[in-house]
C-alpha cells in the first residue's frame, strides 16, 4: 500500500469505530482509524457494559451475533470481564408486574429461559430489596468492562493489520477521496464515520443526536449482588428514539429538555464487589451543563427500591452522551447519494451489545457479502432527510504537501 493511503478510513475510536476496524482488517481490508482524543474517551468507556435480552427482533438478533463475537474475543490476550449473569426484572407494582409477565411470555416464545418470581420469593432471595409485587428472572444476559472491551477490539484490529492513530482530529470527510485532519489530508477509498453523538459534526444532516445518561459507581456492597437487577420502567427502543428527534427552540424555551425521558433503577455487579447504579436518559444539548440533580434522583430511586444500598459509599458519578436515532435503532451502512461514505452509529444504550454485530455486517456489506434481513433495517436510507452536505475542499491537491 502506498504511504499515506488507506483503503478505508474510520473516524472515531469508540466501540463503533474499533469493532469496524477489527472486522474490516480481518477481512483483508486496509484500515486506518483516526480518533481525536483517546480510545473509549466518551460513553464507550463509561457505561454499564451490559448485554440484555430484549423482545425487539432486531435487538435480539444483534445480541446473539455479538455474544458469539465476544466468546471468541475472550480467548485473546486482554481480559475485558466478559461474564454471564441472570437478570432480575423487578416489578415494584402491579402495572410493572403485568409488563414483566408479558416480557416473560415473549422470552419463552423466543426460547429464552424466563422464570416468574413471587413477592415472597423475591424477599427471600434478595432481602436488601424493598417489598415488591414480583419479578422475572431472565437467563443468558452478559456484562463486559467497557474500556477494556474497546482496547481488546483495538488490539485485534492492530493484529490484523489496522493502523490506529489517536490525537488526530478529522475536520472534513470527502467520500471516495479521503479526509482532512489536523495533520493534513489522508487518502481513502471509503470513509466510515463512527463518531457517536457527534456524527452530525461531520455530517450535518445525520439523524443522530446525543441523549445524556448518568451512572453511579459504588464501593463494595455489604451483600453479594449475583445478578443484574432492572426495574420494569425502562422504555423500549422506539420510545428512547425521542432522544434522537430534533431539538425545538420552543421546547428549550419552556425548559422541556432536561427532565428524564427514561428513569429506572438498574444495578449491575462489578468484579470488585461494588455495583453500577443507573439508569437515566435525558434530552441533551451536548456541552451545556445539564442534569445536576440526576445523581440525587438515581440515588433516591435506588434506595427506595433497595434499602440495603442506603449506607453504601458512592465512588463517583458519571454522565455521557448516548448516540440515538429517532427510532431508537442503530444507523449503519452506506449513506444515500454518497459513494464511498458509510456510517456506523446511533447505538443508543446498545453499544456494547450491538456494535460488534453491526460492525461485522457492515464489513460484509463493504466486501460484497450477503447480509441478514435485520441488518437491512438499520439502513441510513430509512431517514430521507439524511443527504450529507459536504465541503468543496480539493483534498487531492493536499496529498503531496
Amino acid at each position: 500500500m502506498v504511504r499515506g493511503v488507506a483503503e478505508v478510513v474510520i473516524v472515531g475510536g469508540g466501540i463503533a469505530g474499533v469493532t469496524a476496524a477489527a472486522a474490516l482488517a480481518e477481512r483483508g481490508i486496509g484500515v486506518t482509524l483516526l480518533e481525536q482524543s483517546r480510545l473509549a474517551s466518551a460513553a464507550s468507556g463509561e457505561n454499564t457494559g451490559t448485554l440484555l435480552q430484549q423482545t425487539e427482533p432486531e435487538v435480539a438478533a444483534m445480541l446473539r451475533e455479538t455474544v458469539a463475537i465476544y466468546e471468541e474475543l475472550a480467548e485473546g490476550p486482554i481480559d475485558f470481564g466478559f461474564a454471564r449473569y441472570e437478570e432480575l426484572l423487578l416489578a415494584r407494582d402491579e402495572n410493572q408486574l403485568e409488563r414483566a409477565h408479558a416480557k416473560a411470555r415473549a422470552f419463552v416464545t423466543a426460547g429464552i429461559r424466563a422464570e416468574r418470581m413471587t413477592a415472597e420469593e423475591l424477599a427471600a432471595a434478595h432481602p436488601y430489596l424493598a417489598p415488591a409485587a414480583g419479578g422475572v428472572l431472565v437467563a443468558d444476559t452478559y456484562a463486559v468492562e467497557p474500556e477494556a472491551t474497546v482496547q481488546a477490539f483495538a488490539a485485534r484490529a492492530r493484529q490484523a493489520g489496522a493502523e490506529i492513530r489517536t490525537r488526530c482530529r478529522v475536520v472534513q470527510v470527502h467520500p471516495g477521496r479521503g479526509v482532512l485532519t489536523d495533520a493534513g489530508a489522508l487518502r481513502a477509498d471509503i470513509v466510515i464515520v463512527a463518531t457517536g453523538p457527534w456524527l452530525a459534526d461531520l455530517l450535518p444532516t445525520a439523524p443522530v443526536r446525543g441523549g445524556r445518561g448518568w451512572l453511579l459507581r459504588t464501593d463494595p456492597l455489604p451483600f453479594p449482588l449475583e445478578c443484574m437487577i432492572e426495574e420494569l420502567s425502562w422504555p423500549d427502543q422506539d420510545v428512547l428514539g425521542a432522544v434522537g428527534a430534533p431539538r425545538r427552540l420552543a421546547d428549550l424555551a419552556e425548559g422541556r429538555t432536561d427532565p428524564p425521558l427514561a428513569d429506572a433503577v438498574f444495578l449491575c455487579p462489578r468484579r470488585d464487589g461494588g455495583a453500577l447504579v443507573g439508569a437515566s436518559m435525558t434530552l441533551s444539548l451536548d456541552a451545556v451543563p445539564e442534569g445536576a440533580d440526576m445523581p440525587g434522583r438515581l440515588a433516591s430511586r435506588a434506595v427506595a427500591a433497595a434499602p440495603g444500598l442506603a449506607d453504601v459509599g458512592v465512588r463517583r458519578a458519571w454522565s455521557g452522551l448516548r448516540p440515538t436515532a429517532p427510532d431508537g435503532l442503530p444507523v449503519v451502512g452506506r449513506v444515500p447519494g454518497s459513494d464511498g461514505l458509510l456510517v456506523h452509529g446511533g447505538h443508543t444504550s446498545l453499544g456494547m451489545q450491538a456494535a460488534p454485530a453491526t460492525a461485522a455486517r457492515l464489513a460484509d456489506e463493504i466486501c460484497g457479502r450477503p447480509v441478514p434481513d435485520w441488518y437491512r433495517t438499520l439502513d441510513p436510507g430509512r431517514f430521507p432527510e439524511f443527504r450529507p452536505v459536504l465541503p468543496r475542499t480539493r483534498p487531492e491537491e493536499l496529498w503531496q504537501l
